[in-house]
């Protein structure tokens, strides 16, 4: 049997064995784009097995849905509480609950303090009106522009 190995000690190499890896690494190329496109499609697969699944439970909750309205007990219930609907005699009651407006209006306390004013709001009136009579400039030059209070 030959050895691999010379008498030097360096290591031989044989045309069969380069023609072999050869052979592999031009497989790995040949199949990578085919391995990574199986991949790619069987993600798409279970995405859309996950959304026929989805839809296949919503049209299973709407067929019950839709199973309910056969009941004419059901149809008289939902007809009193949607539409107030009621049998010739009976009276109909609506009763409002504004308790909720209420609680929420009654959150904000004054406060017990008096505050001074930071400045004389009659003088700041008063420029304001005598700036806005005397100007010939229009409105879209004031934008933003307070008179100063004195």
């Amino acid at each position: 049997m030959p050895s691999s190995r010379d008498a030097s000690g360096q290591l031989r190499v044989s045309w069969l064995l380069l023609v072999v890896v050869g052979l592999v690494v031009a497989g790995f190329v040949v199949l990578a784009p085919t391995i990574g496109l199986l991949l790619e499609q069987r993600r798409d697969i279970a995405a859309l097995e996950a959304q026929v699944a989805a839809q296949q439970a919503n049209v299973e909750a709407l067929q019950s849905d839709q199973a309910r309205w056969d009941d004419p007990a059901y149809i008289e219930a939902q007809a009193r509480d949607r539409l107030f609907f009621v049998y010739p005699g009976e009276t109909s009651f609506v009763v409002l609950d504004d308790r909720a407006a209420l609680d929420a209006a009654s959150v904000e306390v004054p406060s017990a303090t008096l505050e001074e004013p930071a400045g004389d709001w009659a003088s700041a009136a008063a420029s304001s009106f005598l700036i806005a009579g005397l100007t010939d400039e229009g409105p879209s030059s004031f934008v933003g522009v307070a008179p100063d209070p004195q």
